[in-house]
């Protein structure tokens, strides 16, 4: 490896704007990955379904539910974490990638 080479990470470099390249990268799912907006379409059907579960999550106030408004609660905790997780692996493989063109700059690869 050449002496003049310096590393310097994205998050070095960018640290500024690294919340907005995530947000980018996440932005793009519903786009690429059709289990994803599978998954933020039933979200959002089950809030239309069960409109006093939204209230939940957009008031600090306590909010009465059904025993059917509860399961869809449950159920769209389970489908948050389905898409948390599906975020998490995009930004992984994505910082996979941006490690391969680090390596290639630094002519290892």
């Amino acid at each position: 490896m050449s002496g003049a080479f310096r590393f310097e990470t994205f998050v070095d470099a960018h640290s500024n704007i690294f919340n907005e390249y995530l947000s980018s990268v996440i932005a793009k799912l519903p786009k690429e990955n059709e289990e994803y907006k599978a998954v933020q379409d039933e979200i959002e059907s089950l809030y239309e379904k069960y409109p006093k579960v939204l209230g939940v999550f957009d008031s600090e106030q306590a909010a009465e539910l059904t025993k059917e408004e509860c399961a869809a609660l449950i159920r769209i905790m389970e489908l948050k974490n389905q898409l948390t997780d599906m975020e998490l692996q995009s930004i992984y493989f994505r910082g996979c990638y941006d490690s391969v063109g680090y390596l290639k700059k630094a002519g290892i690869l």
